[in-house]
């Protein structure tokens, strides 16, 4: 998990079925220690898992990413320039499968825009 480390939620807020999470980047990562020193960039795979993991904090259980069906980076997304980002995301449950879909950005602006099918864990 990244919580914690890569980044920390500040609060959460539901209305009908949006939640937005409201996120703090952490600089001292050592994530950024790779990507890249001195420019501290935020992979996109370390995105996808933070929309994940609070994906995971809406319904209660671990799930595992059956299908990525759409994942557009429009920002490069950095510490530095971006410390606070929102993830906000909509879930729909058909069967045992959680349709997905969310964006991080902050306020009108997106930097990722993500579609996707999660499943249990277990």
């Amino acid at each position: 998990m990244l919580v914690s480390n890569y980044y920390k939620i500040d609060r959460r807020e539901c209305t009908d079925n949006v939640h937005r999470f409201f996120i703090s980047l952490c600089p001292d990562c050592e994530v950024y220690k790779g990507h890249f020193p001195g420019t501290p960039v935020s992979p996109g795979v370390c995105n996808i898992q933070m929309v994940k993991e609070c994906a995971e904090q809406v319904v209660g259980k671990q799930l595992l990413m059956n299908n990525l069906q759409l994942c557009r980076l429009t920002t490069l997304v950095t510490p530095i320039e971006h410390p606070q980002v929102e993830v906000v995301l909509s879930i729909e449950q058909i069967d045992d499968v959680y349709k997905l879909k969310a964006s991080i950005g902050k306020g009108e602006d997106k930097y990722l825009d993500m579609k996707a099918e999660l499943v249990n864990q277990d």
